[in-house]
């Protein structure tokens, strides 16, 4: 009969303490959007020109380098203009929003898209930055309520701070299926008509956030019958109904202790066409109907980090992949690009090529390439290595290059860039040379010495033998193999190759100066292929400095791209 409860929540001991205040058979008013806000006279003070034909939706950005305030100007409509001097003063109307609550003391005032680009800066803008009053909520009503006397708020004096109130929505066997907070501000307690002992209650709830959405009442009412059982039942919903099908998985998420490893999912891409819808899938195709695996992009990687049912590596089979493709292009690609980076094989099953995949590829080939590299240097250099998804972090004691950001995917660069720190280095594989560079010297970067990297197979290396007199001695020690070309017992040339999976990475190929023009380069390098390919490696890579690139090129290494250095000089920030 009830399908809600009305609970106070708090903590005891890490331990979450839930009473049960009263029961309602049923709410009026909790599926609900915000009342809309009201217009207000918006006056942009010192805009450039072209501020004057302002429409639209826009955001604008108020603070200083550390506080910030973000309101959204809903339909804005410019009314006139004022000139000032080479710039405008810019009467409007928007329906005025908070998005982001921080001081925003000033003095900076930018207008913004909604996507977050910016439009331009003004002097300042009238009445703004403010307090905020928050949007209107309309009340929500308990209707037949067996113990009204019961609804009162949580006595904070008597609990820990982590405690509130709650709304808890119940299934047919009284089990709860979703928790939406809620504020007990009694307005009125009236007689139901549903029955005698039951009561009417209305809450106000103006100032309360994270009401459902109407389009989760359908949702929530199928949901009442049990956890579905069918696939795709959530396919029929818009998208603020798959995100309350979602919150619903997520309600009855039980983390596993392990996970399934390896295997094959089929994920059904026929209803994917928009972002909740994506991930509805996936959680069907992985778990089954009516499990969690993220909800979103972040959630998703969490995932995919183990403990919720299943984790790479294992193939998914993608089917019908052209629906989200050309419904959610940006956020189909960043997700394919996560599960690659993951270890999961992914198969796209699609009657047409979809655009951008090939460049993923591409793209995620070339930084495994890259990540090979780094795993033999590092080993070989004897320096430590952070990985991450596009980059990775070396560290070493040379003096002035004690950090360095080796980057796997160039178009991540700029990312990098703002986080250096005053002495870091960069390294940027990338087949755009003169384009990289510019943009690191945009960044006000000291440019290094270009390399080259380069790619070759080590089964039939050249390796030609000493000339008379050098004997060649070759010691190992773990995947880590040196060779020294030794002339009356003097060392006169000298390499080492680290040998990582199926790859071989060479590093510190010198000859003395009283030695060189005999090929000694050449033999070294012979060597150590002969000796990596022995200990299983297949191809080698290495990144080539300009005196050393024809060595390379003669003994038939290929050149994979340019490596674009540079290094943070005029850094901000001191370590």
């Amino acid at each position: 009969m009830f399908r809600y409860e009305v609970v106070h929540w708090y903590e005891d001991d890490h331990d979450e303490i839930v009473e049960v205040l009263a029961r309602a058979v049923d709410t009026d008013g909790l599926f609900a959007r915000p009342r809309p806000g009201d217009r207000e006279r918006v006056v942009l003070r010192g805009c450039p020109p072209s501020f004057a034909g302002l429409t639209g939706n826009c955001m604008l950005e108020i603070g200083t380098d550390d506080e910030w305030q973000w309101w959204s100007l809903e339909d804005l409509v410019v009314h006139g203009t004022v000139p000032d001097g080479d710039l405008i003063d810019v009467v409007a109307s928007a329906e005025v929003r908070l998005v982001d609550d921080g001081p925003g003391l000033g003095p900076c005032c930018n207008l913004l898209s909604t996507a977050g680009a910016r439009v331009g800066g003004c002097r300042g803008v009238d009445g703004f930055p403010r307090q905020w009053e928050g949007l209107g909520w309309p009340p929500v009503a308990l209707i037949g309520v067996d113990q009204p006397e019961r609804i009162r708020p949580l006595d904070r004096r008597k609990h820990s701070w982590a405690g509130g109130e709650r709304l808890h929505a119940l299934d047919r066997r009284g089990h709860v299926m979703a928790k939406v907070p809620i504020e007990l501000d009694v307005v009125s307690v009236t007689p139901s008509a549903l029955g005698d002992g039951l009561f009417d209650v209305v809450l106000d709830q103006s100032d309360s956030e994270e009401r459902p959405d109407p389009s989760a009442r359908a949702v929530w009412d199928l949901w009442r019958e049990g956890v579905p059982a069918e696939p795709n039942l959530w396919a029929p919903f818009d998208t603020a109904g798959r995100r309350a099908w979602s919150r619903l998985t997520l309600q009855r998420l039980e983390k596993s202790a392990a996970d399934q490893v390896g295997g094959v999912y089929h994920l059904d891409g026929r209803h994917v066409t928009d972002e909740p819808g994506l991930h509805l899938a996936m959680s069907e195709a992985l778990l089954g109907p009516g499990h969690y695996f993220g909800w979103g992009y972040d959630a998703f990687a969490d995932c995919l980090c183990g403990g919720f049912g299943v984790r790479p590596p294992f193939t998914l089979v993608w089917n019908d992949a052209q629906v989200a493709h050309g419904a959610i292009r940006d956020h189909f690609l960043l997700v394919l690009e996560l599960m690659r980076r993951s270890g999961i094989t992914v198969e796209l099953k699609s009657p047409s090529t979809l655009d951008g995949v090939t460049e993923l590829d591409r793209r995620l080939a070339f930084g495994a390439l890259v990540t090979s590299w780094v795993a033999g240097y590092t080993k070989a250099a004897d320096l430590s290595a952070e990985p991450f998804a596009d980059s990775w972090i070396v560290r070493g004691d040379q003096q002035d290059r004690q950090v360095e950001r080796v980057v796997t995917d160039e178009a991540d660069t700029d990312w990098h860039v703002g986080k250096m720190w005053k002495g870091d280095w960069i390294t940027v594989p990338t087949t755009a040379p003169d384009e990289m560079t510019a943009r690191l010297m945009d960044a006000d970067l000291e440019m290094r010495p270009r390399e080259t990297f380069m790619r070759r197979s080590l089964t039939d290396h050249p390796a030609p033998e000493p000339p008379a007199g050098y004997t060649i001695e070759v010691s190992r020690e773990d995947v880590v193999i040196d060779v020294r070309l030794l002339f009356e017992g003097t060392e006169a040339a000298s390499g080492r190759m680290a040998v990582v999976d199926s790859d071989a990475v060479p590093h510190r190929v010198f000859t003395t100066p009283a030695h060189r023009r005999q090929g000694l380069g050449s033999v070294v390098m012979g060597v150590l292929a002969r000796e990596a390919a022995a200990a299983g490696a297949v191809d080698g890579l290495l990144f080539a400095t300009a005196d050393g690139l024809p060595l390379y090129r003669k003994l038939g290494w290929e050149i994979v791209s340019d490596v674009v250095i540079a290094s943070n000089t005029k850094g901000k920030h001191d370590r």
